[in-house]
C-alpha cells in the first residue's frame, strides 16, 4: 500500500512577465481575506503529483519573512516594493509549497487534531531554517528576499513561500520566442540537492533528530571501528587468514589501496566480510545499538518521504539506510587498508633504505612484507594454537619490556598513568 508523506515540497519558479508574478505582487499588501479571494491569481503550483494540496485556503495567518512572524501594513507595502523592484529588474520569483499530512504534525505534537491549534511559531522557524539553507546552496543568500504564509485548511495544512531578487544575479541564458526572436532570462531551475536538502531541513527542525544522528555518528566514526590489537594482530585465525588473503589480493600500485576505488571492486567483499566478522565478535552490543538507532532513523524517513513517486523520492528511506551502512564499512575498510600500506611501506624502507625506486613508482614490494614482518602471524595462520599462544605471549613480553625501557627514559619521577 503507498504510504502519503509526512511533508510534501514542490517548488516551481515564473518569469518577471507572468501573471502569477505580477498576482503576487498585487495582491501582497492586501487584507487576508482579498489575499485568500485572490489565491489563484498568483498560484503557480497547481498539482504536485501526490494531492491538490493547494486549493484555494479556508484560511491564512498572513505574511511572515525572515525576520518577522507577521507584518504590519507599512511593512507589507514596503516588501511589495522590493517585489515590484525585483520584477522590473527581470528577476525570476520561485514560488514553493511546503504541505504538511496533519496526522505527520499531531503525531510529533504540533497539530491537535480535535481543537485544530497548530505550533504555528515551530513551524515558521523550520521554514526559516529550511530557506536560509535554500538561499546558501544557491548563492542567493545575500540578494535573495522571501515571504510566507501558513494556510490551514481541512486536509493539509500547507505554508507557500515567495522568493526574488530584486537585484538579479543568476545566470542569464538565451531563449527563443515563437516568433523567432529571443530573450535572455535568468537559470531558474534549483539544485536536486538544494530542494532535498531543504525539506530535510524542515523536519529536522520540527522533529529534532539530532541526538539520534549524532548517535549514528559517533557509532560509525568512533565506536564500532575501534580494535585494542592492530588489525593484523586480531588473535583469530579466520579474520587473520582473511587478512592475509585481502592483502594478496591488493593491486600493486598502493595508491589504489582505498576502499570505493574501483581497483577494489574485487576486493570489497573481503574487506566488508571481515569487517562484519570483527563487529559481530568485538561489538555486538554496539552493532545492535547501530542497527536498531538505523532502523528508528530509516521508519522516520518512511513516514516523512512516503512511498514517493518513481524517480522522485522513492525508497529515499532504503537509500539512507543502503548509505549508513556503505559508510560504516568505507570507514572500517579504509583503517583495515592504511594499516596494510603503513606496514607494507615500512618493510620496504627497511629492506632498500635509500627508497629512490619505491618513491617514484608508489609500487608494491613484490614479497609478502606486511605477513612476514609479525611471526606470530605467520604460525597462526599455520593452523598451529600453541605456537600462536607462545607468540601472543612474546608479543606482550615485548610490549612490557619496551614500557620499562620508556620508564627508564622518563627517569625515577615516571609512574604509569601519570
Amino acid at each position: 500500500m503507498s504510504k502519503t508523506p509526512g511533508i510534501v515540497t514542490v517548488m516551481k519558479f515564473v518569469s518577471p512577465g507572468d501573471k502569477k508574478f505580477s498576482g503576487y505582487v498585487n495582491y501582497m499588501d492586501r487584507p487576508e481575506a482579498m489575499r485568500s479571494e485572490h489565491f489563484k491569481d498568483w498560484n503557480a503550483n497547481r498539482f504536485d503529483g501526490y494531492n491538490h494540496y493547494m486549493e484555494n485556503p479556508e484560511k491564512s495567518d498572513g505574511l511572515f519573512t525572515a525576520a518577522k512572524d507577521s507584518l504590519t501594513q507599512e511593512e507589507r507595502t514596503e516588501l511589495k516594493g522590493q517585489f515590484a523592484m525585483a520584477q522590473n529588474n527581470g528577476s525570476l520569483m520561485w514560488q514553493t509549497v511546503v504541505s504538511f499530512d496533519n496526522r505527520f504534525l499531531a503525531d510529533h505534537g504540533l497539530y491537535d487534531l480535535r481543537t485544530k491549534q497548530l505550533d504555528q511559531e515551530k513551524l515558521q522557524q523550520s521554514i526559516r531554517n529550511g530557506m536560509s539553507g535554500l538561499l546558501i546552496n544557491e548563492g542567493l543568500s545575500n540578494t535573495a528576499i522571501w515571504s510566507a504564509s501558513i494556510h490551514l485548511n481541512t486536509d493539509n495544512i500547507h505554508v507557500h513561500i515567495a522568493f526574488v531578487e530584486p537585484e538579479p544575479t543568476r545566470h542569464m541564458f538565451s531563449l527563443s520566442d515563437p516568433d523567432g526572436g529571443s530573450h535572455e532570462e535568468a537559470r531558474g531551475m534549483l539544485k536536486p540537492a538544494t530542494i532535498s536538502a531543504f525539506k530535510s531541513s524542515i523536519a529536522n527542525e520540527l522533529v529534532n533528530r539530532d541526538q539520534s544522528l549524532a548517535r549514528l555518528s559517533s557509532l560509525i566514526r568512533n565506536e564500532l571501528p575501534q580494535h585494542d590489537y592492530d588489525w593484523s594482530k586480531l588473535p583469530d585465525f579466520d579474520l587473520l587468514q582473511l587478512y592475509k588473503d585481502i592483502y594478496k589480493a591488493l593491486p600493486d600500485d598502493k595508491r589504489m589501496w582505498k576502499y570505493n576505488m574501483n581497483a577494489l571492486h574485487e576486493v570489497r567483499p573481503m574487506l566488508d566480510a571481515f569487517s562484519s566478522k570483527y563487529m559481530q565478535r568485538y561489538h555486538p552490543g554496539e552493532l545492535q545499538e547501530f542497527d536498531q538507532a538505523l532502523k528508528s532513523e530509516t521508519d522516520f524517513r518512511e513516514v516523512l518521504y512516503g512511498s514517493g513517486q518513481d524517480g522522485k523520492e522513492a525508497g529515499r528511506a532504503k537509500d539512507y539506510e543502503h548509505n549508513k551502512y556503505k559508510e560504516l564499512y568505507a570507514r572500517m575498510g579504509n583503517s583495515i587498508l592504511k594499516e596494510m600500506r603503513e606496514a607494507d611501506d615500512a618493510v620496504y624502507r627497511k629492506e632498500h633504505p635509500n627508497g629512490s625506486s619505491y618513491h617514484k613508482a608508489q609500487g608494491r614490494h613484490p614479497t609478502q612484507g606486511i605477513m612476514g614482518a609479525v611471526s606470530s602471524i605467520k604460525r597462526a595462520l599455520a593452523g598451529d594454537v600453541q605456537a600462536h599462544r607462545q607468540a601472543q605471549r612474546e608479543y606482550d613480553r615485548m610490549q612490557e619490556e619496551k614500557e620499562a625501557d620508556h620508564q627508564r627514559q622518563q627517569g625515577p619521577g615516571y609512574e604509569r598513568g601519570w
